[in-house]
């Protein structure tokens, strides 16, 4: 697996790195470790005299050298986690960069931290997660730090019988059938353990025979929706052992992943990503999108 790591070494990227150090990906992933300097800080195109052009290109350079330190550093712990690849330095929109580095470099994975912490926070903060999240190309990780300020994940917890808790969204869709062919082939063994998740959206009618006609066609649903799970289950099970399913009613069925995420205390929620094109994408895809905005924990949107 290629993964592009986006870091800015604020809180959540070092807890990216951290993800990516301690979470069992597929022997021989290389990682590309990029930092984006924003560009409108050094712009040189406003009418400037000698003295302030001067002294942005001097600040420029003092920057990227601490950058490229700081990306040294990154790249070492990486490289000591098992992980090869290299480190890259852009100047620009950090999103936009993000995007077109992905795609240039072919990646399989955008790995970044969400900025958010809770709340409206979560809401108004990420804008560059938000932006990666609707219009990259190919699959993004975004990493949440927990409320009690620990590291994502229990890679750093000590325990030696602690395993990573995913939950798998899975509606039998492509796009949830792409995330589920995606975490059964992750070499989770005995570090991870797998609770897939199915939501049946519940609808409200109000004349009686409308009901228990559709009484009837929810029941065949349902019993389908629990098929679906066992096989889902049945796939998993090359990926580890330690895996289960759950099948829910809600009226939301964000709500109700994030919910089950949460009381779960679940380090990864993973959740099929649907729509091809940019437009797509923004229009589509609401609950991925939501469940990635206001989860607490960390969330890997699978995209084809």
């Amino acid at each position: 697996m290629k993964v592009l790591l986006a870091t800015d070494g604020s809180q959540s990227a070092v807890a990216a790195l951290d993800f990516l150090a301690g979470f069992p990906f597929p022997d021989g992933s290389e990682a590309v470790v990029l930092s984006v300097i924003d560009g409108k800080t050094f712009d040189e195109s406003r009418a400037l005299t000698e003295e302030q052009t001067r002294t942005i290109r001097e600040t420029r350079d003092v920057v990227q050298g601490e950058t490229q330190e700081f990306l040294a550093g990154e790249g070492e712990r990486l490289r000591e986690a098992g992980w090869a690849g290299t480190t890259e330095i852009r100047y620009g929109d950090p999103a936009d960069e993000i995007i077109r580095a992905a795609e240039e470099h072919q990646v399989d994975l955008v790995v970044l931290g969400s900025h958010g912490t809770s709340g409206i926070k979560r809401f108004l903060l990420g804008s560059v997660s938000d932006k990666v999240l609707i219009y990259a190309t190919c699959s993004v990780l975004i990493i949440k730090i927990p409320a009690d300020g620990a590291a994502p994940g229990v890679a750093a917890s000590g325990a030696r019988d602690a395993r990573w808790r995913i939950l798998l969204a899975y509606d039998n869709s492509d796009a949830s059938r792409k995330a589920l062919s995606l975490c059964a082939s992750l070499p989770l063994d005995d570090r991870a353990e797998v609770t897939a998740v199915r939501v049946m959206p519940m609808v409200t009618a109000y004349r009686q025979d409308i009901r228990q006609q559709l009484n009837t066609i929810w029941q065949q649903k349902k019993q389908a929706a629990k098929t679906a799970l066992e096989e889902a289950v049945q796939a998993l099970r090359w990926s580890t052992s330690h895996v289960s399913s759950e099948l829910r009613e809600a009226s939301d069925v964000s709500e109700e992943i994030l919910d089950i995420a949460e009381k779960s205390s679940t380090d990864l929620i993973m959740v099929g990503c649907k729509g091809r094109s940019a437009i797509e994408r923004f229009l589509l895809g609401s609950k991925t999108n939501r469940i990635a905005r206001h989860a607490t924990c960390s969330v890997w949107s699978v995209r084809d």
